[in-house]
This record gives structure tokens, sequence and C-alpha cells, in this order.
């Protein structure tokens, strides 16, 4: 099997053409997939037409499938799942209309975080909706030897609500599914498991404070580690296409969503994602 990998700037991405997920991917296409993966970070596969299954079954072929606590946004009859959409049914929305308004990694906040996610876009609006990665390894190496210095060896608190406080959600986690993603602790920079490249981990969206350190210095210092990494020098908007396949590695990749639509009723975005369970960052 042969395919066409099309860088997509300077930061971060490339687009994959010529392979269709919905066959089967032989161990040496396999291969050169995964290695564009550590090499690019955020794959895009244009022009796909993809079952759920299809979805899943290339999803695991990197790994066990992780579910995400919004258990009552899945897909029926396929739990791994879960859809992100701005489309209703009964007067209720059939999955997550607003996630990602902040810079963050998936699943960030578990103890064991994901390794990448896939996101499949069924139907696209006009304009808007799209959605910005940031690659944190670049971030990372053009880090101020001050902040670099001061978060050396830190720790932080990474909760899944963090950002509830600052907005209004469509659509929230219940008291279950927040009881299940207590706060935890990860590097403030983190090691990736395959590349053993450094990267930014802590995110606006999920990182409350950092440990052992007072509460408005960490939070200075966490305000001037986000607007670093937010720069657009390190960042690659992606303008979705039905059809495309976004796999982006959250080990070393944040990103956020445009939801500058988000209260247009004439606004369809309707995705279908799954979560490929990681490690414990270190």
């Amino acid at each position: 099997m042969t395919f066409e990998i099309r860088p997509l700037g300077d930061a971060l991405g490339a687009e994959i053409i010529g392979l269709d997920l919905s066959a089967p991917v032989d161990e040496s296409t396999f291969a050169k997939v995964h290695q564009a993966h550590l090499d690019h970070l955020v794959l895009v596969f244009r022009d796909q037409r993809l079952d759920p299954q299809h979805q899943i079954d290339f999803s695991r072929r990197f790994g066990p499938l992780d579910h995400h606590p919004s258990d009552d946004a899945v897909l029926p009859d396929f739990p791994d799942v879960l859809v992100l959409s701005t489309k209703r049914e009964n007067g209720k929305y059939i999955g997550l209309p607003d996630a990602g308004p902040m810079w963050h990694s998936d699943l960030a906040y578990r103890k064991q975080t994901a390794l990448g996610t896939t996101l499949y876009a069924l139907e696209t609006p006009d304009s808007g909706g799209d959605t910005r990665f940031a690659n944190m390894y670049k971030a990372y190496e053009a880090l101020p030897k001050n902040l670099k210095d001061a978060v050396a060896g830190k720790r932080a608190v990474f909760l899944a609500g963090r950002n509830n406080a600052n907005r209004s959600f469509k659509r929230t986690l219940n008291q279950t599914q927040r009881d299940a993603t207590p706060a935890t602790g990860h590097p403030v920079i983190r090691t990736h498991p395959e590349t053993g490249r450094k990267s930014i981990f802590v995110s606006a969206q999920h990182t409350i404070a950092i440990e052992d350190m007072p509460e408005g210095e960490s939070a200075e210092l966490l305000a001037a580690i986000f607007a670093h990494a937010a720069q657009d020098e390190f960042v690659y908007t992606h303008k979705w296409r039905v059809g495309d396949l976004t796999f982006w590695d959250n080990r070393c990749v944040q990103h956020i969503a445009d939801l500058s639509r988000i209260d247009d009723p004439t606004y369809i975005r309707h995705m279908h994602r799954t979560t490929i369970e990681g490690d414990a960052p270190f």
C-alpha cells in the first residue's frame, strides 16, 4: 500500500493522501503511518469513508481505547466512539456540542493519559469550527530560560472540570462522572515515551496549579506558560472537510476548538472521536 505525506506547515501536521482506512492496513504501511505520526504529530487522512467500526479498528492498531467520562454522549452500540455534535434529537444534543473550548490534551486529568485521538468529520459548517493544534515540543524548546528553570522537576494538578467556572457549557459532567475523574498529578514538562523528547504538558483547560508552590506564584507561572505555548509559531489550524480523519499525539500536542458559532442554530458540526489509551506521564 502506498500513500503520500504532505507537510501542512512549519509547526506540525501532515496530510496523508491515497490511503483508504476502510480497508485493512498491512504491517509495512502501518509502520510508515506510525512513524509519520511521531514525526508530524498531527496526521490528516483526507477523503475517508468510514463507518464507526473502521475508525475503531484503525485506532486499536495503536493500543486499547479509552472512554471519555461523558458516557451519555457515546454512539449507540459503539461505546468506544464519542459523538461531538451540535445536532439535536427531541430537543437534546446527541453528543458534546462545545468540547475543547480551551487549550488542552485529551484526558490529561487521568492517571494514565491518552496516547492519541482520532476525530472523523461527518458534517462540517460553511465557516467556523476549526481546530487549532500546537506543537508542545517546539513550545518547550523555545521556553525562556527563567520559565524552564522555574518548572524544572515540578508537578501540577490536573482536573477534568477545571474550566467549568470560566464558562457555561451546553452539556456538563454529572456528579457521578465528576466523582469518577478526581484531580491527579503529572509533570509540568513530560517526556515522550517513544521519542524521548520533552514537551509542555500543563494546559489552560485542565491544570489547576503547580504542586508545592504558593497559589499566586503558581497562577502567574502557569499563565506565562500558557501564553507562550499558544503562540502562532507553534500552531497549525485545521479547517475541516467532510471525510477528514485527523489523528493527533496527545503526548506532545495540545488543541483548541473554535466555538465562535456555537449559539448559531444553523451551525452544524458532527464528528466521531476515539481516544487511545496511553501511559502515566513522566
